[in-house]
């Protein structure tokens, strides 16, 4: 079984992210190889930084394939743009704001080999804390998002699950969040990624559900963690985060329940 690796990162104006996330995954990758033997590579897009990230990337990891985009690609075009010059049968989406455990990839990648039904892995996400950070749920419809933005979650099989018991054990979810995102090359490449038309927020839910309806199954396993310091590469500019990702839905019912859309614009105006 080939266990090749690709591993992406998206960097964008997070140089001081950026440095401690390369330097914790060149540690991970070092433990995973001495495992498997596998090969691991890692690219670096750089989305029109201005901070001195690629300076830094070119001095500190020059064993890193960097690409260097002289504008801001977005999260969607500029992983698909990475994804098509990555070479392995597996590929890793990382934010520039995750830091890995020592173990997280060999964690990750033995899954794949006892799990034959795993095509996409989450991880589970920690604040800087160690909290918990919700990073999985149910794939959205009309009925659990306005049930979502009414504050309703338990009347139906949420959308963005709160609960402990959801990320307590390794199960079939409908979506992982994008910050550790795992998965099989084919996937890529018979769905054609993510929709560039999402720039960002929801372009790993819209992407989850061509995935799930292609006949491929995701899963959230919390075997797998790693941290994620949340927002850095948005300034930690939560409520704007917020408010995209309701852009963000109002596409994805457009795009995939359009004759229901209307009813539940309403419900996302109140929201």
């Amino acid at each position: 079984m080939n266990l090749n690796l690709s591993i992406i990162v998206l960097s964008y104006n997070t140089k001081d992210s950026t440095d401690k996330c390369l330097n914790r995954l060149t540690l991970s990758v070092i433990s995973c190889q001495k495992r498997l033997n596998n090969k691991i590579e890692v690219i670096v897009l750089d989305n029109g930084s201005s901070d001195g990230s690629v300076e830094m990337i070119k001095t500190e990891y020059p064993e890193v394939k960097l690409i260097i985009s002289k504008e801001n690609t977005g999260f969607a075009k500029g992983n698909n743009i990475a994804m098509k010059k990555s070479k392995y049968p597996y590929i890793l989406l990382l934010n520039s704001d995750v830091y890995l455990e020592e173990e997280s990839l060999y964690k990750a990648i033995a899954y794949f080999r006892v799990n034959k039904n795993c095509d996409v892995l989450g991880a589970r996400l920690n604040y800087i804390t160690g909290k918990l950070q919700p990073s999985a749920g149910n794939l959205p419809n009309p009925l659990n998002i306005i049930f979502w933005i009414m504050g309703v979650n338990f009347l139906s099989p949420p959308f963005h699950p709160k609960f402990k018991g959801f990320f307590s054990k390794a199960h079939q979810v409908g979506w992982i969040m994008g910050a550790f995102f795992m998965l099989k090359r084919e996937i890529f490449e018979k769905s054609d990624g993510f929709d560039e038309k999402l720039f960002m927020h929801m372009e790993e839910v819209e992407w989850c559900k061509r995935i799930w309806d292609l006949g491929y199954k995701i899963w959230y396993v919390p075997q797998v963690e790693v941290v994620h310091l949340h927002g850095a590469s948005t300034n930690f500019d939560l409520k704007a985060s917020f408010l995209n990702e309701l852009k963000g839905i109002r596409y994805y019912l457009r795009k995939h329940y359009r004759s229901l859309y209307l009813p539940v614009k309403f419900f996302l105006i109140l929201g």
